[in-house]
């Protein structure tokens, strides 16, 4: 069996993602920001990009690893959505300096509250 791979969803220069490489091969799926002008043709590329770096993504073998912008990181769910229901997501613990595994399924989901 290949190793895992951790999809991160924007690579922030300043962060250290050596605690990743724990859980498998850190690919990143961004590394700029989104434009704020409608009908950006930067934002219409980045969601193709976006696309075709999670065409192997395996929902029973990687993880995603949620990182800066949490706009990039709802459009990688997004688009894996259209795949899968189910994502390993790796959750950063600052506090332990670690990550930890949330395991996610969201077919059927309903109101829990």
């Amino acid at each position: 069996m290949n190793r895992p791979i951790v999809y991160v969803t924007q690579e922030v220069t300043t962060a250290n993602y050596g605690p990743a490489e724990r859980w498998g091969e850190v690919k990143f799926l961004a590394a700029s920001e989104l434009s704020n002008v409608p009908n950006s043709l930067h934002n219409a590329k980045m969601v193709t990009v976006i696309r075709e770096r999670l065409r192997d993504f395996d929902p029973e073998h990687d993880f995603v690893a949620p990182s800066g912008s949490p706009v990039i990181t709802g459009i990688v769910f997004a688009v894996l959505r259209e795949r899968t229901s189910r994502f390993n997501v790796l959750k950063w613990n600052s506090r332990d300096g670690e990550y930890s595994v949330i395991y996610i399924d969201v077919a059927g989901a309903s109101r829990v509250y």
